[in-house]
């Protein structure tokens, strides 16, 4: 009979993001991700198969992430654009330095050039994308959004704003993260608000 875990596969996900943001996917090992939730390092290889098996099954769950986050913006908001707006900046509100953004940036060379990688990235910016394109019709049926607008294009324009934001913050450091995101949003949407 095998023994019950006692620390769950989630609770070592979140352990490696936390790692993650501290050092890159270059300097990631399992043995700091293992002293992180109490395991050692063969246990994590038993589970995840390699540093690479970790770092998939950690991409795999962000757009599970997403989702998450879209539900828990839409339970603090009636409004689709609040909502929109807090989704975005609660998903950065832990991100404090730039060096931990720095280091979560590094997965992008990931991205690009490792196809299972790409799949997961693909897949969280779709998440992203969908639910932006589902609050800014919502927007839109709640008069909040001009009824001309293109949603699915301010959607993935959405998302580059978001994406660029981080890069340029991460290089830059103006001000605080969220506000800086803030604003960027602001200036974005704020041609297609509807006029009260």
């Amino acid at each position: 009979m095998a023994r019950p875990r006692l620390v769950s596969d989630d609770a070592i996900l979140d352990a490696t993001r936390q790692v993650l943001a501290e050092l890159g996917p270059v300097k990631l090992t399992l043995a700091a991700v293992g002293s992180r939730v109490g395991l050692a390092p063969p246990t994590l290889m038993q589970r995840f198969g390699s540093k690479r098996g970790l770092l998939l099954a950690s991409a795999a769950q962000s757009p599970l992430i997403v989702l998450r986050e879209v539900a828990a913006a839409e339970a603090r908001n009636t409004s689709p654009m609040a909502t929109l707006r807090d989704f975005a900046l609660s998903s950065v509100a832990h991100i404090k330095h730039r060096e931990e953004l720095g280091n979560g940036l590094g997965f992008v060379q990931l991205d690009v050039t490792d196809p299972e990688f790409r799949a997961h990235a693909l897949a969280h910016s779709a998440a992203i994308v969908d639910n932006c394109v589902r609050l800014l019709t919502a927007a839109q049926q709640a008069g909040e959004l001009k009824p001309d607008v293109d949603v699915p294009a301010l959607a993935r324009l959405t998302l580059v704003c978001f994406n660029g934001a981080l890069q340029v913050w991460a290089v830059n450091g103006w001000g605080s993260l969220t506000g800086f995101l803030r604003d960027q949003l602001d200036l974005l949407l704020s041609p297609y608000v509807a006029v009260a």
